[in-house]
Order: C-alpha cells, then sequence, then structure tokens
C-alpha cells in the first residue's frame, strides 16, 4: 500500500486522538470540528449538563434564553447567564463550574462521579444524529465485542471451498485472510461470511476489497465539507484472480462489512448472497473521553464505487436466500 493510502485509512478506521487536556472546552471542540451537521457549543453544553440530571433525580439542569440553572431538591443552586454560542472556553468554564455545584450539593452524585463524563457524553447524543453512539471503551467502539473472541475463522468446506467467518473488522483482520489464502492457495472459490458482522475498522475493509480488486474505485468518503471528497482506488495487485467468490450479509451485517461487500458487487468481482444489509454507511471519529469510554461522532459518509450512498439503503443481494448453508 502507498504511504498516503495508509495514512487515510488510519483516518477512516475511526482512530482519533484524544486532546492532551480533558476538559469541557475541548471536547466542545473536538464535536464540532468532527460532526457533519452544523452544531454549535451552546446547544453541545446545554445537552451534556442534562446529562447530569441521570445522577441523582433530585438534580435538575434548566435553561431559558439568557441563563442556565442547577437546581438540587427543587432549589437553585447555581446559575449563570449563557455565553454567546460559539464561545467554547466560556462554555468549558461553564460546565467544569456546574459539574463543581453538582457534586457539592449531592452526596450521590459525588459518590458516582465517576459516571459524570460518561453521562454527559449521553446527554450531548440526544441532540446528535442517530448514528453516532456512545461505547464503554475503544474496542467496543470499534465493533469489536469482548464476549466473541473469534473474530475470524477460516476453513476449507470441501476440496475447492474456502469458507472465512468475519465477525468483526480488527487490525489483524486483513493479515489473517491473507494467511488464510496463502495455505489454502489450491482452493477455487471464495467464501466471505460477514453475516452479523457490526463492522469495526473500515480501513481494513478497504484494504481487503483492494486483495481481490486490480483497478478501480473500491470506496469513496464525503464529509461537511461536500468539495472534499475522498477517493480509495485499488492497486494492480490482486489476489485470488480468476476464481470465484461469494460474500453472504444479512440484516444484521453493517458498517465496514457493508463496504467491502458494496465494492466488490459493483466492481463484478463477487456475487452477493443473503438478505439486504443493515445500512450503516456513516464513518465516525472516535472522541476519547477522560473515563476512557468513547463518543463516536458521524463525521461523514460512505459511498459505493458508483457514488451511491451506503447509509439507510444498505447492500442488496445479487441472490436472496435466507437460509444459507452453513
Amino acid at each position: 500500500m502507498k504511504k498516503f493510502l495508509y495514512l487515510m485509512l488510519l483516518l477512516i478506521s475511526g482512530f482519533a486522538r484524544a486532546n492532551e487536556e480533558y476538559n469541557w472546552q475541548n471536547i466542545y471542540a473536538q464535536i464540532r470540528d468532527a460532526y457533519i451537521g452544523e452544531i454549535k457549543t451552546d446547544k453541545l453544553a446545554v445537552a451534556a449538563l442534562k446529562g447530569i440530571n441521570n445522577l441523582d433525580k433530585n438534580l435538575k439542569i434548566a435553561d431559558d434564553n439568557t441563563r442556565i440553572t442547577l437546581y438540587y431538591k427543587g432549589k437553585v443552586v447555581k446559575v449563570l447567564r449563557k455565553a454567546d454560542e460559539d464561545d467554547n472556553k466560556k462554555w468549558g468554564d461553564i460546565s467544569e463550574e456546574f459539574i463543581e455545584a453538582a457534586r457539592r450539593v449531592s452526596p450521590r452524585a459525588e459518590e458516582k462521579s465517576f459516571l459524570i463524563v460518561d453521562e454527559m457524553a449521553k446527554g450531548i447524543l440526544n441532540i446528535l444524529d442517530v448514528d453516532s453512539e456512545f461505547y464503554a471503551n475503544m474496542d467496543e467502539a470499534r465493533g469489536i465485542n469482548g464476549r466473541n473472541k473469534r473474530y475470524f475463522t477460516a476453513r476449507m468446506e470441501d476440496d475447492e471451498t474456502l469458507y472465512v467467518k468475519i465477525n468483526a473488522f480488527n487490525k489483524q483482520t486483513y493479515n489473517e485472510l491473507e494467511k488464510a489464502l496463502d495455505i489454502n492457495n489450491t482452493a477455487k472459490k471464495l467464501i466471505l461470511d460477514v453475516r452479523g458482522c457490526p463492522g469495526g475498522m473500515a480501513g481494513e475493509a478497504i484494504k481487503i476489497a483492494d486483495l481481490f480488486l486490480d483497478e478501480g474505485i473500491i470506496a469513496s468518503t464525503r464529509s461537511k465539507d461536500e468539495l472534499s471528497q475522498i477517493y480509495y482506488n485499488a492497486d494492480e495487485q490482486e489476489k485470488f484472480s480468476g476464481k470465484d467468490m461469494e460474500i453472504w450479509i444479512d440484516n444484521n451485517t453493517a458498517s465496514a462489512a457493508e463496504i467491502l461487500a458494496a465494492a466488490l458487487q459493483e466492481q463484478g468481482r463477487a456475487v452477493i448472497k443473503g438478505q439486504r444489509s443493515y445500512g450503516k454507511g456513516t464513518m465516525q471519529q472516535l472522541i476519547l473521553l477522560p473515563s476512557k469510554s468513547v463518543l463516536a461522532v458521524t463525521s461523514g459518509y460512505f459511498q459505493t464505487p458508483s457514488g451511491r450512498d451506503l447509509n439507510k439503503s444498505g447492500v442488496v443481494p445479487d441472490k436472496e436466500e435466507e437460509d444459507l448453508p452453513w
């Protein structure tokens, strides 16, 4: 892979550096910079502070046109005038003051202070799009379920068919698949089963698609600036050339798995079987929070080689089948 492509794959895989200073000024700035839609800091801050209500039912954050107020058991604890809608620094200061006040008056909030950041992040989700999500940790954000350690399996089903099951796309998926192809180099047919796969690292899906294409577009992305569309193209080193490929999908196939399926389908390289996929074609920037949890903010959209948006539409199989063999 060319160095430029490698760097771009790191970007779309969802990795985002956290700011050195974990404060709400920086968190609000990161969200505003990343988010696909236009959003003001005052809306982010008020939504975040209302998340504190979840720590103690006696706490309430309320706002009007000019002020934001903290109540405890119906009594006013703190009132501050709102800052300008775009003032990240001032809203960061306001947030820190309200957090301190809530902890001071509420024993329950103080006891559960380790949850304040997470509850505030969940509050922000209420004003973002439905594809922005909160995750407990980075592995979960990348679609790696700790309860399912077997993310990749490969086996020969008969003398000619190599069957590969991908449960999540992580940093090892490309290497594991390439190794399986080398070991089972007598296979004349490859089945990639991504049924139930929630996705993971989009960069791995694009690298895998590149394994089976010698030219053409794999995928493209569009972000807040619609003029800055990025294209990811195949190089000339195709693997498994001239052999049959199938990709199995279902209603729970999403994200990175859909990128792979759509690329190989539209480039005529694989037959897609199963059911229409989920339709999650958004690109998230992962914002690491002080609690080590992650806020995944929608920062762009993936498009198929033909320029079709994957989001909400998904991948339609060439052959719709509900009961595949394995």
